[in-house]
């Protein structure tokens, strides 16, 4: 996991799509999604030790002062990217997506366990591209079956033998638009470090 994040106690998770409104001559209104749903977090840490100082300058330089991308999880304690339900593999097989019945924002996964279930708002991330979604409503497994749609439509098309990871172990893959402004606290026989606010943006 980034040292950023790691070290982080607040950050601020947006979501941001284009979107396309029209009103009529006749007054009716009308509005479409215009670009996939993409995310940006506001990252803010507390005062750090020299030791933890050093760690981020060392992940900052790496990042080549926000050129470069970042890919990590969320900190757990956090609790952003929450799965308060879980997709469990049925005894003895494999978790597959369903191609026939899975396109856009719909998603259907066979051989769960009949406990699996998903809910509205958790994280979810396939293998055909590093884009993390978000569930759109609650769905509830049945014959083996979970069908559930995303916030947005996939961006490659999610197909056997994609494999997901749901919840907390998404991985996030970030730019950082710039580097923050960093200022010595003077401590008792040693110093503290404040950063400003890290601005990351999801990128593809």
């Amino acid at each position: 996991m980034s040292k950023i994040f790691e070290y982080t106690n607040d950050i601020s998770l947006n979501r941001t799509a284009r979107v396309r409104r029209s009103i009529s001559n006749s007054g009716y209104a009308r509005q479409e999604r215009g670009s996939p749903t993409f995310y940006s977090m506001e990252v803010n840490l507390p005062l750090l030790t020299k030791t933890k100082y050093d760690e981020v300058e060392s992940e900052l330089l790496g990042l080549i002062d926000g050129i470069d991308f970042k890919t990590t999880s969320l900190p757990s304690n956090i609790n952003l990217t929450f799965a308060n339900g879980s997709i469990i593999a049925q005894s003895g097989l494999t978790i597959t997506v369903v191609d026939a019945n899975t396109s856009g924002v719909d998603v259907q996964l066979a051989n769960v366990d009949n406990s699996s279930n998903v809910k509205a708002g958790d994280f979810i991330q396939f293998s055909s591209s590093t884009k993390v979604y978000q569930i759109k409503e609650d769905a509830t497994a049945s014959s083996n079956i979970i069908s559930f749609k995303l916030m947005t439509g996939a961006i490659n098309p999610i197909v056997s033998p994609n494999t997901f990871t749901y919840g907390n172990g998404v991985q996030f893959k970030l730019l950082l638009n710039g580097r923050p402004n960093v200022t010595v606290v003077p401590g008792p026989g040693y110093n503290y470090y404040a950063y400003g606010s890290f601005e990351f943006q999801e990128v593809l």
